[in-house]
């Protein structure tokens, strides 16, 4: 929501509540050793962005942002202002910016603010910082929130901004304790944090900050919220539940896409459910019937040549809530994968926390399979020591695939210190020695905000390939190391800088060098948001025609890459992004072409790439045949005020020297959510498909009971 002053009175009547507020006692930016009191009201301040309100004089008050992308002191004045009550949280803002232009470009409500000038408050509810929450609001009221815990979270909450003549501007949230799992007890010690964008000049500020820290959104660097009481019940959502009914048409209706990324012929499903029901303030049981697998929400396709199999993202609500408690949690190799698993025809899971613990586990079933999983966690709340079983059953059709694994991560948050141990172990019918199907890790390293540095060993055997994982290369043993630099500018043009250097000797079972990398980067950003970077990597990964145990027809592949990247306004509505590389990438000199920009024009939204890829038989530009594929990629948006869009996609790939199969796609889709949470899809093609799919579909989700994604 907006707020307009039409009056000669009320504009001195916001700058007057402003300066009163300004006036209280100034609190510098904390670290995670900080405790701070929740200050509890017995009267709700209104929903008014002047925060003129009394209750506001009592509220927790939070000053001193620091500038975590220059490293200095906030140029801008930030004050943040937290209260509390039976039902809600309420959370006030006033950020001082006379002088630099506000940027407001986005108008849909649940779709992402990271590009505009925002205020967010971020805290975690858990006893071990593994639930967290975040909520976003621009100068123009366009509301954002995320939560670790389901990457659908979208529950109802309000806000509302004021935008001063001076240029300054503040805001108000009003966050329902029903959005949120919090732990049982009549007092609560939660994380907070209080972080502020600066479009105009890709500012990131946060009230929290620490030389250890590498990030804004890590809850071990955020000081302790103490003392806050909740009425049992009041921080635990209610049972929710989406009923999908649909309906396609066409003479592509039958085709739709699976867990991995690939089109078939299913037959369209008309109705199905997912439904959570919490079971205490802090678990919940999800299931899902005849779960929908009509809508791809996101275009993965690229034409660059990959050396390993490519990461896709996951986006089905059943897998993902909860993810992070099971699985997609860890580095490589996965023992669980979700976007492994394709279509399937209903699920079951438990996901939560206990007291220091996260718990997850689920059962999924379909057409030849019927796969269990399960994750537990147990940390402390500042991450100084984390410890993890996960273990996952796959039965298929005359396939039968176990695997369980721990870790153990211990955290120095003083002088970022940290030590990690990692063992995974396969059994099934496709394993033959019980030691060849390993996957073991062991690392050390340092970090702070200015430096990273690791040093590993990994071993991951021939026979280790879970079939519900995600394994991009076994039999290899060695070790590999990781630094990486960032400074900052000064009083000249420079605004950051980064450099970096990796390497990695892996040996398979024979003795012989499998993988062999070394890379090098960096790179500038200047104050006027122009940014340069340069990479170069080089990497050797070795091939059998008969690999374990024999090894015979051996063949080492160069994937060598140098690349330069020129960006303009990076983070912000209208970045501009080119690169350039070449180099002996897959037994071809191989030279790649990027280009990307997208713009904003009040409620229509333009984006544009261009991509190439040139293969050529022989080393070097000018020799050989040339083999090449390019992309073109145009999507355009209108919104219809906060809830309603109208997007079309069109995408054009041609030539078989990438990565993609060619075509052209054609696509456009229309989203509407309504007030009480439902929702409405009118949807042709898809622009997830190699060609366009002549297949239109029509969905409607009845959403039953509490908040969207809770």
């Amino acid at each position: 929501m907006r707020l307009f002053f039409k009056s000669g009175i009320a504009v001195p009547a916001a700058a007057l509540s402003l300066a009163m507020l300004s006036s209280l006692p100034a609190q510098a930016s904390v670290d995670h050793s900080a405790t701070l009191a929740a200050v509890k009201t017995s009267t709700a301040p209104p929903l008014d962005a002047s925060l003129a309100a009394p209750a506001w004089q009592s509220a927790l008050k939070a000053t001193g942002f620091f500038n975590f992308t220059t490293r200095t002191p906030a140029r801008y004045a930030t004050t943040a202002y937290l209260l509390y009550d039976d039902k809600n949280l309420y959370v006030g803002f006033t950020c001082a910016q006379a002088g630099t232009s506000i940027v407001a470009t986005q108008t849909i409500d649940d779709a992402g603010v990271a590009s505009d000038d925002n205020v967010s408050i971020a805290f975690s509810t858990s006893n071990n910082a593994s639930r967290t929450y975040t909520f976003s609001v621009t100068p123009h009221g366009v509301r954002a929130e995320s939560s670790t815990e389901n990457a659908r979270f979208a529950p109802p909450w309000k806000a509302v901004t004021t935008i001063l003549p001076s240029g300054d501007w503040s805001a108000m949230m009003v966050i329902p304790l029903s959005d949120l799992h919090a732990q049982g007890g009549t007092a609560q010690t939660w994380r907070l944090n209080f972080t502020r964008f600066v479009a105009a000049t890709n500012d990131q500020y946060t009230w929290a900050y620490e030389p250890t820290q590498i990030d804004t959104v890590s809850p071990q660097n955020w000081p302790a919220l103490t003392g806050i009481q909740v009425a049992t019940g009041a921080a635990r959502p209610l049972p929710h539940a989406d009923i999908y009914g649909l309906s396609t048409a066409g003479t592509d209706r039958r085709q739709f896409q699976n867990g991995i990324g690939n089109f078939q012929d299913e037959n369209p499903r008309s109705l199905g459910i997912d439904a959570t029901l919490p079971l205490t303030s802090t678990l919940s049981l999800v299931g899902t019937v005849n779960p929908d697998f009509s809508n791809v929400e996101q275009d993965q396709t690229t034409i660059a040549p990959q050396e390993f199999r490519r990461n896709l993202n996951e986006y089905r609500p059943f897998f993902s809530q909860g993810a992070r408690f099971i699985g997609l949690s860890g580095a490589f190799p996965l023992m669980f994968y979700t976007p492994s698993i394709g279509i399937f025809n209903r699920g079951e899971k438990l996901e939560g926390t206990i007291g220091k613990g996260t718990l997850g586990a689920l059962n999924v079933a379909g057409a030849g399979f019927d796969d269990t999983a399960f994750g537990y966690t147990y940390a402390r709340p500042d991450n100084s020591l984390n410890m993890r079983l996960e273990g996952v059953a796959a039965d298929h059709t005359g396939v039968r695939d176990d695997t369980v694994g721990g870790s153990l991560y211990s955290l120095n948050p003083h002088s970022g210190f940290v030590n990690e141990v990692n063992i995974q172990q396969e059994n099934g019918t496709s394993v033959g020695t019980a030691g060849d199907a390993q996957s073991f890790l062991l690392a050390t390293g340092m970090f702070s905000t200015r430096m990273i540095a690791d040093l590993a060993y990994e071993d991951t055997g021939p026979e280790f390939n879970p079939i519900d994982g995600f394994t991009p290369t076994n039999d290899f043993r060695g070790p590999l190391f990781n630094t990486q630099f960032n400074g900052v500018g000064g009083h000249g043009s420079i605004k950051s800088f980064t450099g970096g250097v990796f390497g990695d000797r892996y040996l398979d079972r024979s003795g012989a060098v499998h993988q062999a990398d070394l890379a090098a980067n960096a790179g500038v950003t200047f104050k006027n948001l122009v940014s340069l970077t340069l990479n170069d990597a080089n990497s050797e990964l070795r091939s059998y025609a008969q690999a374990f145990p024999v090894y015979t027809g051996a063949q080492v592949t160069p994937f060598n890459l140098t690349s330069m990247a020129f960006g303009y306004r990076d983070g912000t509505p209208s970045p501009v992004d080119l690169s350039y590389g070449w180099g002996a990438f897959g037994g071809a000199f191989t030279q790649q072409i990027t280009s990307s920009t997208t713009h904003q024009f009040g409620r229509v939204g333009l984006s544009l790439e261009y991509d190439g890829t040139v293969e050529h038989a022989m080393a070097g530009p000018g020799g050989g045949p040339v083999n090449s594929q390019w992309l073109r990629r145009v999507s355009l948006t209108r919104s219809f005020g906060k809830n309603t869009t109208l997007a079309f996609g069109l995408r054009s790939i041609n030539g078989t020297g990438g990565f993609a199969l060619p075509g052209n796609n054609l696509a456009f889709s229309f989203y509407r959510r309504f007030a009480n949470q439902d929702l409405l899809y009118v949807d042709y093609g898809t622009p997830a498909a190699n060609q366009t799919l002549h297949r239109y579909v029509v969905k409607y989700v009845f959403h039953l009971g509490g908040g969207t994604g809770t």
